[in-house]
């Protein structure tokens, strides 16, 4: 079996430690904040309403209005980014070669 073998230069290391902890902490914070109830609002449904729906709500309703950012956000989050188109060219003295090679992995 071969063993993967990735390695990562001194300016590219993963993502560990506090940085990630730090983003995590966030994370929560922000995710308790928008789950938090909102008094004295309730939902079709007769619950009480969170912050993360009227956040939601006013979102849909600016893109509604023809608001083409919020558009834009609603179609990135529904849909998914749209991809970035990326041209690849080489110089009119060197052009861009592509070369495709296969590799033969035994166990």
């Amino acid at each position: 079996m071969t063993k993967n073998n990735t390695s990562f230069t001194k300016d590219n290391q993963p993502a560990t430690g506090a940085s990630n902890k730090r983003r995590t902490v966030m994370t929560d914070a922000l995710m308790l904040s928008l789950n938090r109830e909102v008094e004295g609002i309730i939902d079709a449904d007769g619950k009480p309403t969170k912050r993360l729906s009227m956040i939601a709500d006013k979102l849909t309703e600016k893109a509604s209005e023809g608001d083409t950012q919020a558009i834009k956000e609603v179609f990135d989050r529904t849909e998914g980014k749209a991809a970035q188109a990326i041209q690849l060219s080489g110089d009119e003295d060197s052009p861009l070669q592509i070369v495709l090679k296969q590799y033969n992995v035994k166990d």
